[in-house]
């Protein structure tokens, strides 16, 4: 048994260390590579594993494989399983080791299981491109008004900017005075790199992602409550039975059947997703229920409905997560570009069946989320300067 194990306090995860590192010697018996499947599949295994499996890399000379054998043997603990068709759990821990490297590999249908390794020849092993580093996006935002008047939120003291309008730490809000003069209209934007809590004058929450908007009135009268968005928001709506609620997202009319819901509608990509969180809403004539999520595709005007939404994918950005399911490096550096205000130039076309997942707190620097990335041959150079990111062969 490998010295670096014997630490472990439980028997099932000193048994479970016990079994992987038989697996790497190719010394596992059938028997055993079974038990190590039903082991891991019991609770948290894999949070508590992922320490020792670093300290295993650190100190056991012969486990240092090279990129290429850590992908083959990856690939063949998951073809080697012997119950295919048990799902796995589905783990994401990330933890912050110097100089470490995510992998990921899907073990199962469905599962993700995440280790840490060392990377080997690497951009970011540069200090100098390190010092280069592009930091993440923050709270900050443009508030405008039809009467000329505008706000950098970002700079603003905390307090009222105007007439039935406050700022805090956390959000801007619109106040649902009756002394209010004129009904004015504003508009609240967020550059790259930026996001921002909007609380409106009925009381319903928007939050804004990067490169995204909302137009909406100082104070709701009439019939009906409309706002028209940009880019990627989420609304939480006060509901009112007597004033129904209405987005408009680039034609796209979605009315509040007392709702929470989650639009992405940003230029630069081929589909508009209303993803709903709860309550319902109406769209197209559709009416989603929690879980759904409506996908028009631009191009064409075609719109279908996903029953089993991913929820937590949708939601990630405001929960303060970059999560990646399958996404390819195209869709990725999207995002990247808008929450890192970068401009990603590419040197090399990279496959689109070249794929990647897992997950990372938005807060992080960019050489940190691009770093997991390398795993798969998709090299990166970071000319924070110059907020430019280049994909290189």
């Amino acid at each position: 048994m490998v010295q670096g194990f014997r630490s472990i306090v439980s028997y099932g995860m000193e048994r479970l260390h016990f079994l992987f590192s038989r697996y790497l010697d190719n010394s596992i018996t059938q028997t055993e590579f079974a038990e190590f499947w039903q082991l891991l599949e019991q609770g948290n295994r894999l949070q508590e594993l992922t320490p020792e499996l670093q300290k295993l890399w650190d100190t056991e000379p012969q486990y240092r494989l090279a990129d290429s054998e850590w992908d083959k043997k990856f690939k063949q603990l998951k073809a080697e399983r012997l119950s295919p068709h048990r799902r796995v759990p589905v783990y994401k821990y990330v933890y912050r080791y110097a100089a470490a490297a995510v992998i990921l590999f899907a073990v199962a249908t469905g599962g993700y299981f995440l280790v840490f390794k060392k990377s080997s020849q690497s951009n970011f092993a540069n200090t100098a491109l390190l010092q280069n580093d592009v930091k993440p996006g923050t709270s900050g935002a443009i508030l405008s008004f039809s009467n000329g008047k505008t706000f950098v939120l970002d700079t603003a003291r905390n307090g009222q900017l105007t007439e039935g309008v406050t700022k805090n730490d956390t959000s801007v809000s619109m106040n649902n005075s009756t002394e209010q003069s004129a009904v004015l209209y504003a508009t609240l934007t967020t550059p790259r790199a930026k996001k921002e809590h909007l609380l409106l004058a009925d009381g319903t929450e928007v939050w804004l992602n990067a490169a995204s908007s909302i137009r909406f009135p100082s104070k709701f009268t009439g019939s009906e409550r409309v706002v028209e968005i940009t880019g990627e928001v989420d609304i939480k709506v006060a509901h009112n039975d007597k004033m129904p609620f209405k987005t408009i997202a680039r034609g796209q009319v979605f009315e509040d059947i007392g709702t929470e819901f989650n639009i992405s509608a940003y230029d630069d990509e081929p589909v508009i997703r209303t993803t709903l969180l709860e309550g319902a809403i109406k769209t197209n004539g559709v009416v989603l229920q929690p879980s759904e999520q409506s996908v028009l595709i631009r191009s064409t005007g075609a719109m279908r409905v996903v029953k089993d939404a991913d929820v937590e994918l949708a939601t990630a950005w405001k929960n303060g997560q970059q999560l990646f399911k399958q996404a390819n490096i195209a869709s990725i550096m999207r995002q990247v570009e808008r929450w890192y205000d970068v401009d990603v130039v590419y040197e090399t076309k990279v496959p689109d069946d070249v794929t990647f997942s897992g997950d990372l707190p938005r807060n992080v620097n960019l050489s940190e989320l691009l770093k997991a990335f390398e795993r798969k041959n998709v090299h990166f150079i970071i000319d924070g300067n110059n907020k430019k990111v280049t994909v290189t062969p």
